[in-house]
């Protein structure tokens, strides 16, 4: 996760936003729509990064899959009764 360049501009707006909060140049609910956005985003590219892993790997495994063969039905007769 630490990897990705969009923790590090999440992590960048948040910080941002705390400094121009406490400037005194924007208000709390300003603040904390950024901030909010900001974190938001981070967890959906985490998310969106953990999905595409586990599609990969659900891919690979169904590729590895070896067909079953069925069994071959067997024919049954029935008798009719006489009488």
């Amino acid at each position: 996760m630490w990897k990705s360049k969009t923790v590090y501009a999440g992590l960048a707006a948040v910080i941002t936003a705390l400094g121009s909060f406490m400037a005194s140049e924007i208000t709390m609910a300003e603040m904390l729509q950024v901030s909010v956005t900001a974190i938001l985003a981070i967890f959906l590219r985490h998310g969106v990064k953990k999905s595409e892993m586990a599609a990969d790997a659900a891919a690979e495994a169904a590729s590895t899959v070896l067909p079953v063969k069925k069994p071959s039905a067997k024919k049954i007769t029935v008798k009719k009764a006489t009488g």
